[in-house]
């Protein structure tokens, strides 16, 4: 295994070097990384620009919480965003440093926990990682979503040592993306009650605090906003394809933007449209049955293995971002390949973190300034041969670890009884046994 593992960094390592050939060729980054070559780290930028100037939610309406115009307004040159987001690049130095360290911790971080878990596969795995498109793709788009990266590889890394670190460490996580509050329940399944009490209040009173700070970000404009989101997103089909988690996306070919039905035969439209919504369906149903089952035997799979399912039984419905499958290869790096279904699942995360991307058709040519190469250059909005392989990776690997989870589950039931109530189980005890009381 730790010779695929070596194949499976080399070739990230590979894709790497094809990237910055392309970059050295075109002056710009290719697919999947962002389309506009002039907004490089976009989403810090954009957010310290509100940060500085408010009306975050109610002009930009974004889905955002607080901490992260918090974030974005301590860490960013206040005198760079007088103007627009876009005169802040040549300004902000900081933000860029910032981003910068939030990147190189990314890698740390993940060095730290993959030699804690298994020192043999450490420095592939961190490879992977730091050289992987999903994180790459972040520190293109000066993503916040790092320092998500960060706090989870600490929570599930085996990094901390005291429970009032990992509620600290669990509210910031929580309240860097919202769909992070997720992995949270992770902690009702293992009955540990008192630990997600206290990471629900620690996250809610960080909000509260920031929210204070900030002066806006409500939980009414954060849902009025999320609806805007959703409408939004809907109208960007292309956009959503690109770098998904899911074949979902595609469902909107067939309803916006994009005639499909005047290319392909209805036969095969309407086929590819039933394949999809099954594969969705069947693919969070498995996802919500190891979950329940996780709640009757809380010890059969790890809390790592526990919040993968709980983020892709969303993550396969709903696509978060590309760089959001960062999150997910690191959690499936936390296994190890003691049979087929947790190598299948190893290999995939080593292929869906490959940088880069073949283009598939071409769709338009835009002329713009780069801003990492400072040239004009003739930039190409493609669809990628990655927008279609990489989402089957990722449900190929969810029905692998799932089945996995099932044979854990299958072998619990023959030794222990399930766990029906709200508190764990006491394991028996000996005759005679004492105990002792601390």
């Amino acid at each position: 295994m730790r010779l695929i593992e070596l194949i499976g960094a080399v070739l990230i390592l590979l894709g790497l070097l094809r990237v910055y050939m392309l970059f050295n060729s075109n002056g710009y980054l290719p697919a999947p990384f962002v389309f506009d070559v002039s907004d490089t780290f976009m989403d810090w930028f954009n957010t310290a620009f509100w940060a500085h100037n408010g009306g975050a939610y109610s002009s930009w309406r974004t889905v955002y919480l607080p901490l992260s115009f918090v974030i974005t307004g301590l860490f960013g040159d206040p005198r760079c965003y007088n103007n627009r987001p876009y005169d802040a690049r040549d300004c902000d130095v900081f933000g860029i440093v910032f981003i910068l360290l939030m990147y190189a911790g990314c890698i740390l971080v993940s060095w730290l926990a993959f030699r804690k878990r298994d020192p043999s596969t450490a420095l592939f795995r961190t490879v992977a990682i730091g050289c992987g498109g999903p994180l790459l793709y972040a520190l293109e788009r000066g993503q916040l979503i790092m320092l998500t990266y960060i706090a989870m590889v600490m929570l599930y890394g085996n990094l901390l040592r005291t429970r009032g670190q990992f509620v600290a460490t669990a509210a910031f996580m929580a309240n860097t993306k919202v769909y992070m509050v997720m992995p949270l329940f992770s902690l009702v399944v293992k009955r540990q009650w008192r630990l997600f009490e206290l990471c629900l209040i620690a996250t809610v009173a960080l909000y509260l605090v920031t929210l204070a700070i900030v002066g806006e970000g409500t939980p009414l404009e954060i849902l009025s906003n999320l609806q805007n989101w959703f409408s939004i997103r809907l109208g960007t089909v292309w956009d959503e394809m690109l770098y998904s988690t899911t074949y979902k996306p595609f469902l909107q070919l067939d309803v916006y933007q994009f005639p499909v039905r005047d290319y392909i035969k209805q036969e095969q439209v309407d086929a590819a449209v039933v394949f999809i919504k099954s594969y969705v369906f069947l693919s969070r149903l498995i996802a919500f049955l190891c979950i329940g089952l996780a709640w009757l035997y809380p010890k059969a799979i790890s809390s790592s293995r526990l919040v993968y399912l709980i983020l892709m039984q969303s993550f396969i419905n709903q696509n978060p971002g590309g760089y959001a499958i960062t999150l997910i290869v690191f959690l499936l790096f936390l296994e190890k390949a003691r049979s087929p279904a947790t190598t299948i699942a190893i290999i995939g995360a080593y292929l869906i973190s490959v940088p880069g991307d073949v283009t598939l058709v071409k769709l338009i040519d835009v002329t713009r300034t780069s801003w990492l190469s400072g040239q004009y250059v003739l930039s190409e909005y493609v669809a990628p041969w990655g927008a279609l392989i990489r989402p089957g990776i990722m449900a190929i690997i969810l029905w692998a670890i799932a089945i996995e989870s099932l044979i854990e589950f299958h072998r619990a039931m023959r030794h222990a009884p399930p766990t029906w109530g709200l508190v764990k189980q006491r394991a028996l005890r000996p005759a005679g046994h004492r105990e002792v009381v601390a």
